[in-house]
């Protein structure tokens, strides 16, 4: 007999169908109830779950006993049964598990909340209970950093020693004693020639946002309650920073869905950030990858919300570090400025979407690739976008580094230095911290401050080691007058910087040697200052705006060099007859050559 013969002359198509419009009828009830808020939710998805994997059972049924008469359960029926049924459990739990995560991220803390935050006393978990003194060193370095950060209430040292007394009780008793949102802890303890620094952050509730266990060497402990203090209270501004993007990000999404995918978006893109610094090309294409993935589709969950866009509008903007001509690099700074359009059309007093079209339209005038007009018109919108996001948010961090940059290319080194540092003021939560420590070191170097420059890159670099500017500007420090030229230590650090250059290598690599070159001429070494200079020279495939001829002509005067430094820069104005040079302490050994002058004319 046929299959298709035994499934007629039994009764499944009417014992499946009986389920189907009785399940049905029960499911609606159910729904009615949540829609009442009689039940919550997750009973409405439990219920279709089942339903959908009773269907399953029902077809089994119906063919075992859907023939007339009595029929027995064969074993084959009640395995089939029970395979379904653990089925429906295992996926039931899933159901359950899933709205319960939801449910605790809905009833996370709000974002204000992690603001009001508590250091309490380190554990010394010495054997010998020697390292109190460190300990407390530690707890109380971390408060006094975190209290320098304006957007936090830091709860003071006596409070903490309050929390202490209260002995050993549960993280949400002391939250709520204290009257704060995130909680630190930790351990301090030393194996062999080593301390060991474990520092959590913790929701009111106990919920661990952050561990990280950090390494001291013990014969430095007397730096350790301030050098180790600084470096944690980084990575817990850091980490505060994201958590509370998330939370504000939650209370502006229309559903969770869509918030889940935009949450995911944006630890994609801090896994490119740091594939970008750990010099990964590949894992910097996967992570923007993914966070393109993420946000088209929480923009088909919430078609009307920004979020999405302006996010897209920064993974756009940020891919520049991948692209391989100037072609390229336009062609993902025009997609940044259509995604913060769009932004825009749904709201368009986003500070964050403006920011975004702003950085992209001045990254183009930068390349120089269009025509006069319209760079003028690319760098009045550039400002205009970036002007109205600071009025709009003026605690937004990165628009002033970036207004920072703009005010040193239009040579307002005063009002570039003033953006720069109130960005660092206002970078509670380091979401900008490299660009901001990068134009204050630029902004210093070009004003000839020389201790100021030194220390911002020192500071930068301890920050961000695999940055590759915070490797670079210690070798560009040592082209100033007040710096000790030292030619073997600047040779070190050119290798250093090798492996952490991923954008356009051939030029930064090229660019280093020029301060080498530089630097070898300041300590008297002019002839391998020459042979360093000509063995720098690249072509117009890798400098095609050929600005490391005028960085030369730069370099060439800061050692004295007046017939080539004229010579070089003539080479750079015949290839860029628009460009010239502005004022810079570089120029003070051949302002008064007369073809200097002819050339600043043109400026």
């Amino acid at each position: 007999m046929s299959l298709w013969t035994e499934v007629r002359q039994r009764r499944i198509t009417q014992i499946v169908v009986t389920y189907l419009a009785g399940g049905w009828m029960a499911l609606a009830v159910v729904d009615q109830l949540v829609d009442r808020e009689v039940l919550p939710l997750v009973a409405y998805q439990v219920g279709l779950t089942l339903y959908a994997i009773g269907i399953l059972a029902a077809l089994v049924i119906g063919w075992y006993h859907g023939e007339k008469g009595v029929q027995k359960a064969p074993r084959s029926e009640i395995t089939s049964l029970a395979v379904i049924g653990v089925a429906a459990l295992v996926a039931s739990g899933l159901v359950v598990r899933n709205a319960t995560n939801e449910a605790q991220i809905r009833d996370a803390l709000n974002p204000d909340d992690l603001r009001r935050i508590a250091v309490l006393y380190l554990d010394d978990m010495s054997r010998d209970q020697s390292m109190r003194a460190v300990a407390d060193g530690v707890t109380e370095g971390l408060i006094s950093r975190l209290t320098e950060v304006r957007e936090l209430r830091v709860t003071s040292r006596n409070g903490s020693r309050e929390a202490r007394e209260l002995g050993p009780v549960p993280a949400d008793s002391i939250a709520t004693v204290l009257d704060v949102g995130a909680l630190v802890d930790g351990t301090i303890d030393q194996a062999g020639d080593e301390l060991r620094v474990t520092i959590r952050l913790l929701e009111r509730t106990g919920q661990p946002l952050f561990r990280e266990t950090y390494r001291w060497p013990a014969d430095q402990v007397a730096t350790v309650g301030t050098n180790l203090a600084t470096e944690v209270a980084n990575a817990l501004r850091e980490q505060l920073g994201l958590e509370i993007r998330l939370r504000e990000s939650r209370e502006d999404a229309p559903n969770t869905a869509a918030w889940l995918q935009v949450a995911r978006a944006e630890r994609s893109i801090k896994d490119a950030a740091e594939a970008v610094g750990a010099g990964d090309p590949e894992g910097t294409h996967r992570a923007f990858e993914a966070a393109d993935t993420e946000l088209e589709a929480a923009m088909k969950s919430a078609p009307g919300w920004a979020k999405p866009l302006v996010l897209r509008a920064e993974v756009a903007y940020e891919r520049y570090v991948l692209a391989h001509s100037a072609d390229q690099l336009i062609e993902t700074l025009d997609a940044a400025v259509e995604h913060a359009d769009a932004a825009l059309r749904l709201e368009p007093d986003n500070a964050a979407a403006l920011e975004w079209r702003g950085t992209a339209r001045y990254r183009r005038w930068l390349l120089r690739a269009d025509d006069d007009r319209a760079l003028e018109d690319l760098f009045a919108q550039a400002r205009s976008d970036l002007t109205r996001a600071e009025r709009l948010d003026p605690t937004r961090a990165s628009v002033k580094s970036t207004l920072s940059h703009l005010y040193y290319q239009i040579d307002d080194w005063a009002e570039a230095v003033l953006a720069a540092r109130s960005a660092y003021d206002l970078d509670a939560f380091l979401d900008a911290a490299d660009g901001v420590l990068w134009r204050l070191f630029t902004a210093y170097y070009d004003l000839g401050d020389h201790e100021n420059a030194d220390g911002t890159c020192e500071r930068g670099h301890e920050r961000f080691p695999r940055d590759y500017r915070f490797v670079q500007c210690r070798i560009l420090v040592m082209t100033m007058p007040a710096a000790t030229p030292d030619v073997d230590r600047a040779w070190e650090l050119h290798e250093d910087l090798q492996p952490l250059l991923v954008e356009a290598p051939e030029f930064f690599d090229a660019q280093a040697r020029v301060m080498i070159a530089a630097i070898m001429g300041r300590a008297g070494l002019m002839d391998g200052a020459q042979t360093t200079f000509a063995a720098a020279r690249v072509g117009p495939e890798i400098d095609p705006e050929r600005e490391l001829l005028s960085f030369e002509a730069a370099m060439r005067s800061v050692i004295g060099d007046v017939d080539g430094s004229i010579a070089t820069l003539r080479e750079f104005v015949v290839a860029n007859s628009e460009h010239a040079p502005g004022q810079h302490w570089w120029w003070r050994n051949v302002e008064r050559h007369p073809d200097f002058e002819r050339y600043r004319a043109l400026h």
